[in-house]
This record gives structure tokens, sequence and C-alpha cells, in this order.
């Protein structure tokens, strides 16, 4: 879901939603090849810092793989939710060539997200499942936990996709003639309704980065499900989860008789799922966040104390009455594609 961790960055861990990581944004492969079962306890080394710090380093990792796939795709995404655009482009191949014929291909990579948001997702999943799980804990965890952990962390990455989302969205929603910059826009916001409106939507992205429960469970699910259809099936795994980092739960999936292409199936297939769940929230979050508000107006300062600012409910009530419930996916095809 974001970057769009799933989304944006993220969702998206994006996004799931690659944040999801939304990104997002993590590419779902990148969260698929980092993704775990069981969580560190921080002592393994003798120093429980490595394993945050592995998990972190990751997750940036796959999140900086993702971007330079998905971001075109993302600014397509985008496009696509905003108002003022979402008429203009007849398909997602056709919508990248007419950004580059009008903006040339610096467009596609307008609003370039942190992949830091992945490694916040990768730490705070360990994070959520360490807590879930007792010391000596030898048996896999159940897919609750891995949905509870993964719901936590994209609650937690929120707070660092929100901002960063915010100002990607006014990058790539400006029209093709506005030169904007990354500095600018933050400026802009800050002048105009000052450090909160940094925040502007982080309720709505808090809700669509709980792809990320989705997400982890769907993908452990089906690499459950794999193991099942060997002949014979193979063994659940009896290593206890201890001392471990995202990294070494990836390598045990392999050891354990799964391939790389079921672990990127199972990575694909979960973020689909994660992007369904949670999608029409995606839209009415970036129409929040792209949407001018009075106190956006400098000829008039004194609506800063007055206007009303656009609840998440607003939005979506507003939106499906005038343009229909296909609104809610505007902008799908691009995502699942990205």
């Amino acid at each position: 879901m974001t970057g769009d961790s799933l989304g944006e960055s993220s969702r998206s861990v994006t996004h799931p939603h690659a944040h999801h990581t939304d990104a997002n944004v993590v590419t779902d492969a990148g969260k698929a090849n980092g993704k775990g079962k069981g969580k560190s306890n921080g002592n393994g080394n003798g120093n429980g810092e490595i394993h945050h710090m592995v998990d972190f380093t990751a997750g940036v990792i796959a999140g900086a793989a993702g971007l330079v796939v998905g971001q075109p795709f993302d600014v397509v995404k985008v496009r696509y939710q905003t108002p003022e655009y979402a008429r203009r482009y007849k398909s997602t191949f056709g919508a990248l060539g007419a950004i580059v014929k009008e903006e040339k291909v610096k467009g596609l990579f307008k609003g370039v997200t942190s992949p830091m948001i992945n490694g916040v997702v990768f730490t705070s999943y360990s994070f959520f499942m360490k807590l879930q799980l007792s010391p000596d804990q030898i048996n896999e965890p159940n897919l609750g936990q891995i949905f509870l952990a993964g719901a936590g962390s994209g609650v937690v990455a929120a707070t660092l996709t929100c901002p960063i989302e915010l100002i990607k969205i006014r990058e790539q929603s400006a029209p093709p003639h506005v030169n904007t910059s990354t500095l600018g826009v933050i400026k802009h916001i800050i002048r105009t309704d000052g450090f909160r409106g940094l925040f502007r939507g982080f309720n709505a992205t808090a809700l669509r980065d709980l792809a990320y429960g989705p997400y982890f469970f769907t993908y452990e699910a089906t690499l459950r499900l794999f193991k099942y259809m060997k002949t014979p099936p193979l063994p659940e795994n009896k290593r206890k989860h201890e001392g471990h980092t995202l990294i070494d739960e990836a390598e045990m999936e392999l050891s354990s008789g799964l391939s790389w292409p079921e672990l990127m199936a199972a990575g694909g297939i979960a973020g689909v799922t994660a992007w369904l769940a949670t999608f029409p929230i995606d839209v009415f979050k970036t129409r929040i966040q792209s949407a001018s508000w009075p106190s956006d107006s400098p000829s008039n300062p004194s609506n800063r104390a007055v206007s009303v600012r656009p609840t998440l409910w607003k939005v979506a009530t507003d939106a499906v009455r005038q343009e229909g419930w296909k609104v809610m996916f505007a902008g799908l095809g691009p995502t699942l594609i990205r």
C-alpha cells in the first residue's frame, strides 16, 4: 500500500499498499523478499540494535529499488485520482506517453518519495511481532498475529508517510507548465496552513496503511499453501524464532524448499489483495491532499481561521455522488502494474 508504501510510498512497504509501502514506495516483490514470520528478541548477536538496523536497511534498499521501477506508474495513479486530470488520459500507457510529451522524462519522476518508509515498516513490523511472541516460542506465529503486526506497522509508518505523500501529490498534481520543487511545496504548505498542514489527510493515510495487515496475512497464508501443495507437504519450520531479522526469515523460507518464484508470486498476490482492500481510501486520501483549501488563497488570509477542512467522509460521499462508484477505483490499473 504505499509507498506509497503499499501506497504512494510505500502503499507503497508500500502502501499495501509498498505501503505499503503504498508504497508507496516498497515494491511487492521487495516486501516479499524481506518478510518473515517470527521476530527478533534483540539478543541474537549480543546487540539488539543490530537486528533493527538490518531490518531498516533492508527496507530502505527495497524501497529504493521499487522507486526506480514504480515511480512513473505512481505518477499516473495520482493523475487518475486527481479530478483535474481524471478524464485527460484514456489508458495507463497513454498517460505515460502524454506526460513524457508535455513534461519530458523528468515528469515521470515528480515527487519521488523517500525509501525510508519501507525501513520504518520493516522495523515496526518486527516490534509488533515481538510484542505478541513469548521469548521461548518455537512454533510459527499464527496468521492473526501476523495480521496485527502488519496493520500496526502501517499505522506507525503513516506518521512518516502522510507528510511525504502530501508533498509528492502536490508535485505530481501540479499543472505541466508549473515548475515545482519539494522545498517550494513545503514552504507553501507551512505558509498557508502552518506545520499541521503537513499532516493533512493523516486519518485517511493511517486507514489506508492498515492494508499492511492484509498484505502480510495473505503473503504468509500463500506461502503456507505452497508448502502444503508440495508432494509430500513441506514440514512446518520448527526453528526457534529468536535473534533473526526479516532477512533471516526470508532465508529460512528459501531453505524450507520454497523457490524465489514462489516467494515473489506470494508477494504479488498479497500486494493485489492489500490494494483491493483499501484502494478506495487511497483515492479519497489523494483528493484530500491535492485539493485546495480556502486558506490556500493568499488573497484572503482570514480564511485560515474559518475554513472547513474536508473530512474523509465528506470527500468520499461527494465523489461517489458526483462521479459514481467507479471513482473508488480510479488509478487501480497503473497501481497493480506497478
